[in-house]
């Protein structure tokens, strides 16, 4: 259950950027080769966050699909499948341009002030 090792690292982030004041609501952005079980890990932010400020905070998890780059053909594409080949041409050598992050978007105090990933400035936050 490798949910519980990302639900700490995500927990300490957000304690982080929080200063561990009550949170109302973390949201985040999670690629597809994470394999992340929402309900798997769900349970274990309630376990990870039990007596922190973001104890009941909720959570929004945004699944990221897997997009590729041919490093054969040079197109682009989504994956359907865990089996990473170009959707083009079928070849393996390729390279992850996105569904294989894990990033804290943006977290709600409370109080109703909103801390986003400055990291995600200019990009589309809910993307």
């Amino acid at each position: 259950m490798h949910e519980m090792g990302l639900c700490e690292a995500v927990l300490a982030v957000v304690r982080d950027v929080s200063d561990d004041e009550p949170i109302r609501r973390v949201r985040l952005r999670i690629g597809r080769l994470q394999a992340v079980v929402p309900d798997v890990f769900e349970s274990c932010w309630r376990m990870a966050a039990h007596d922190t400020g973001a104890a009941t905070a909720a959570l929004e998890l945004a699944e990221v699909p897997v997009r590729v780059r041919c490093r054969a053909c040079g197109g682009t594409g989504e994956l359907d499948s865990t089996t990473v080949a170009c959707p083009a041409c079928g070849a393996v050598s390729v390279d992850v341009v996105a569904g294989d992050e894990l990033t804290v978007v943006e977290v709600e105090l409370a109080d109703g002030e909103v801390r986003r990933n400055p990291a995600l400035a200019g990009a589309a936050a809910g993307s």
